[in-house]
Formats: C-alpha cells, structure tokens, sequence
C-alpha cells in the first residue's frame, strides 16, 4: 500500500509555492554553519527556512515563527525561552556554544521542548551572517528554480506548438527529469508513459500510481474544499514501491479552467532521493500540467470531431443520404472504408435504456463496446446511435459462388457476441437483430432496414436475441404484400368491423388463432369462461360475415393481422430511418 509522506512523523516533502525550499539540513551544510552539533530533533531538519532572527529579538514580540531559525546564546536558554520558540513554531533553534560537548553539560536540567530542532553552533557566528547566509542561498536557488523552470517551459511550449502529442511531451520530461514520467486520465488510467532507463515497465508503474493517487484522493474527500477534489494544489512527494523495489514519486494535478484533466507522476527510482533533485522535479511537473492539459484538450477536440465526422458517414451510409456516388468515394476515403466490400447492418435496442436513471452517455458507451468486439484489420466495423438504437455496419467475407455463406456465419457470429456484450451491460433485456449482408456501400441502407424490421417484429413477438432478418421466413415473404397497396386492403377489410365493434373482439379473434382454433385454450389464455368465449366468436362471424370456425378463414384472419403487423412495423421503421 502506498503511504503518503505526510503520515506519522514529518517526512521530507516538496514546499509549498509561497515558501522558500530552503531546509536546516541544507543551511547546516554550508561553509558557515560546517562545526554544528544537532541536539534534538534530527527529524525535523527538513523544515523549510526562509529567515534568521536573534532569539532575545523573538522573545519581546509574539510574531509567528514559522519558517524562522532563531538564534540566541546558550545562556539565553532557559525552559521558558524554550517553550515559546516551540510554540510559535519555529524552524530551528540555533544556540552559540563554546564546544560540541558543552550543551549537555551546560543544560542539566532544562526541558527540551518536543517538535523543535535544537542545534549547537559556534560562538563565533553571529546571527546577522547567518541571516545573509538563508538570503545567499535563497536567492541563489529562486534564480536556479527560475531558470530550470524557464527551461522546462520553453522545450514543451515548442514540442506542443508542433503538435507533436501527449506521448512526445511525456517521453521530454522522462529525458529531463532523467526518471520515469507517468500521465494518466481523470479515471486514473494510464493515458502514457515514458520511461528512462530505469527497468521499470509501464503496466507496473501504471498500477502503481493508480493505487497512490487513489488513496491520495480518497484521503481528502472528508473536505469538500480539500485541494485535491479539484486538482489546484502543489506538487506532492509520496513513497511508494513497485516490485518491492521502493521509489519516490513527485504527484501534481494537471488542471484547466477549474476541470480535472488528470495527473503527471515522476517517478524517482530511489527511496531517498536528494533534496535538490525533487526541487527539479516538482518545477518540471508545475510547468508540464498546463501544457499537457492544454495538448490533452486538443487531442480530445480532434478525437470529438472524428468520431461526429465517423458518426454522420454511418447516418448517410445507413439512410443512403450521400448526394451521388462521388460524395459517397470521397467520404469514404477519408474513413478508410471499402465501398466495394459487402457488409451486414446489426442492430440493438435494449428496453427501456433512456429511462430515468439513464442517459445517452451510457448508450455512447455501449455502442464503443459494439465497436471493440471481434476487431480485426481485415473487416471494418462502424457504429453510431440512430435514436435509442445502436447501429453497426460490419464488414464481412465475399460471397461464395458454392458452398456455405461465410458472410452470413460472420454476420451471426457478431450478433451473438453483440448480445452477450450489451446484456452485460445492463439489466434490461436485450433485442438485437441482424439484416441480410449486401454488396457495396450503397446497399447498406437496405440491410438496415431489413436488421430494423427484425428488431421491431421480435419485440412485438417477443423472439430470442439475436434475431435474423432470413430466420423471418414468413414475415419476410410476406413483407411486400403488406406494404402493397392490396395487402393493406385485404387486412383492413377484416380487421376493421372487429376493431369497430365492442368487446375487443381482434384481441378474441387474435388468441383464438393462436390457439389453433382450441376453444378451450383461447378461453383460458383470455382468462373467461368457454361460453364468454363462444359469444365472442358468434361476434367475430358475424363482424367479418365468415364462420370464423373454418380453417379457411382462420387463416384469412390470420394472414391479415400477419400483414397489418408488418405494414404498421415497416411505416414505423420507414418514420425512424
């Protein structure tokens, strides 16, 4: 489990951008401060410093300390003197000595404070050249920070002027940082990876830094004001490990107009990097996160345009809406698709899928899973949403002159994969059907129409998943008739009187034909009695003036309620397509 620096005792970490990343481990490494004894609080020389003041100054005002090293004689020392500068939170508490041996002599007795470095230093260095010393080296490392930052700015400003791409500005920081650069998406996912030289592969890294940024944004969202809910805060340092193999890592936010846009994580291969080089490091990511942001928005403007530009060729491909042949060329070159190959038009609907809870993100989503399944390089697949239908034109093999359809079969096999995919998607029921595969580009439309009509009836019919437009023998035999001008007549002269009539009787009619003529069956799938169904067909005789006992016109019945089926399915396909 990764754990944050900021847990348990203070560990090393990055200042913030209004403090100086001057520390009193750093200030005791100079020339000045070489003959120093560190008295208590070894574990809090990583304290940023940004000023020096005389410890009998501190103690006539009341002025916060942070950030300050005080320093005073060890006979100002006393357990109040103490005390207050702890309090006050400062830095460090410098005292002037005679020898490295004399403060555990001379401070029998007094209390040492907890949370506060106490170092002896000599008695010759005077407060004022320590003060010069934080100012030197302050203003030494802003200068150095300045130009590392101007730097770091001006190689990525002209990488994404060049639109070279998200991974060309992470493999730039991999070579400046010299550690691995990772840049993953709001989701936490990795959206890319450089590494440099550092036997660390991407899979690992990627789970790495998912796990730690997760468990760093959970950490906050007990605030709901908390930095990291909305990406604005400064570069972190976290401790984490890859393959037991401990690294640090440096976290900043990439954040753009108040949105998350996602995170950059330099991964350091060390356990206890020094501290100039996570100075660097932290510069580098302040200065990527807007770059990188700016180049993921523009990646994604590019990618929003495509796929509406992929979505209007499959509408026009689907609704045979291209002006002439050589719009139907053009565009399909620009979509590397074959107009020439021969296709097939799947479709799926699930119940009920815009409802209250839903929204037409979640239909995008399962159109991309329409679009992943069964890829290859050889056949194409394009998908879009027409409504509350997903659409897919799949490629397929050329057809046989003898033998099996291969085209079909591979239609089928897509369907079927289709169905299991989007049933995992959802709860709803799934109806997905399939059109007759078609040569060219240009009949694409008629096996859509075809897949729609198939959808529509085995809703109405209530047909297992996926179904086929051929698997439809008679509804598609009889498919032409009930548009014909002589089926819509045929089926409304008795269908009509029974519509007029009271008591429902198409509904009578209806079961009674299913039932195979059975009186007993229809009146039991009607939940009535056998003489209420009896009367009903008395009824029905005389509506359509033909005993309705007849096979012959039982199946007249039949074939006219089969025909305003398909008229009604096909003018309400016509309306959505």
């Amino acid at each position: 489990m990764p754990v944050p620096l900021g847990t348990g005792a203070p560990p090393p970490s990055l200042v913030p951008n209004d403090e100086l990343p001057l520390t009193v481990e750093w200030l005791l490494e100079g020339r000045l401060l070489r003959e120093h004894h560190v008295v208590r609080g070894h574990e809090r020389l990583d304290v940023p410093v940004s000023w020096c003041r005389p410890l009998a100054d501190v103690l006539r005002d009341g002025a916060p300390l942070q950030g300050v090293v005080v320093v005073g004689d060890v006979d100002e020392a006393t357990s109040h003197a103490l005390a207050e500068v702890a309090r006050r939170g400062a830095a460090a508490l410098f005292l002037q000595v005679g020898g490295p041996a004399e403060p555990v002599a001379r401070w029998t007795g007094v209390q040492l404070p907890e949370g506060l470095a106490v170092v002896a230093i000599s008695q010759s260095v005077r407060a004022d050249e320590i003060a010069r010393h934080v100012a030197r080296l302050s203003l030494a490392y802003e200068s150095h920070a300045l130009q590392h930052a101007r730097t770091v700015h001006t190689a990525l400003a002209a990488l994404l002027h060049r639109a070279a791409g998200v991974d060309a500005l992470t493999t730039l920081l991999a070579k400046l940082s010299g550690c691995p650069v990772a840049v993953l998406d709001p989701a936490l996912k990795l959206r890319s990876y450089a590494s440099w030289q550092s036997g660390l592969d991407a899979n690992s890294v990627g789970a790495m830094c998912s796990e730690l940024l997760h468990a760093l944004t959970q950490s906050d969202t007990d605030d709901d004001s908390g930095p990291y809910r909305h990406g604005h805060v400064a570069p972190r340092v976290l401790r984490s490990s890859i393959n037991d193999r401990p690294v640090t890592c440096v976290v900043g936010a990439i954040a753009l107009a108040d949105q998350q846009e996602g995170w950059i994580v330099v991964v350091d291969p060390t356990a206890s990097p020094r501290e100039h080089d996570l100075a660097e490091h932290r510069v580098l990511v302040e200065q990527a996160g807007t770059i990188i942001g700016t180049e993921l928005m523009r990646v994604r403007s590019i990618e929003r345009a495509e796929e509406r530009a992929r979505g209007n060729f499959v509408h026009a491909l689907l609704h045979g809406s291209f002006s002439n042949q050589s719009d139907l060329v053009a565009r399909a070159a620009h979509h590397d698709f074959p107009v020439d190959a021969r296709f097939g038009v799947v479709v799926a609907q699930a119940r009920g899928l815009i409802a209250e809870d839903d929204s037409p993100t979640r239909l995008g989503h399962m159109a991309n899973e329409a679009l992943r399944i069964q890829q290859t390089s050889e056949q194409r697949t394009m998908v879009t949403v027409v409504g509350d239908v997903i659409a897919a034109v799949r490629q397929v093999a050329p057809a046989a002159r003898s033998g099996p359809d291969h085209g079909a079969r591979e239609l089928a096999a897509y369907a079927q994969a289709l169905t299991r995919r989007l049933q995992g998607q959802t709860d709803r029921s799934v109806l997905v059907s399939y059109g007759r595969a078609v040569e060219g580009a240009r009949a694409i439309g008629r096996s859509y129409r075809e897949a729609r009509i198939g959808l529509a009836l085995s809703a109405q019919l209530r047909l297992p998943a996926p179904t086929s437009y051929t698997d439809l023998r008679v509804p598609s035999t009889l498919l032409v008739l009930a548009q014909d001008r002589v089926g819509r007549d045929f089926a409304s002269e008795l269908l009509e009187p029974l519509r007029r009539a009271p008591g429902d009787l198409e509904a009578a009619v209806r079961t009674y034909v299913e039932a195979g003529g059975n009186l007993n069956q229809a009146a039991r799938d009607l939940s009535v009695h056998r003489n209420t169904m009896l009367y009903k067909l008395e009824r029905v005789s005389k509506a359509i003036n033909w005993d309705i006992r007849e096979p012959e016109a039982q199946f007249a019945v039949w074939l006219a309620l089969k025909l305003d089926l398909l008229a009604r399915t096909a003018d309400a396909v016509s309306d959505d397509a």
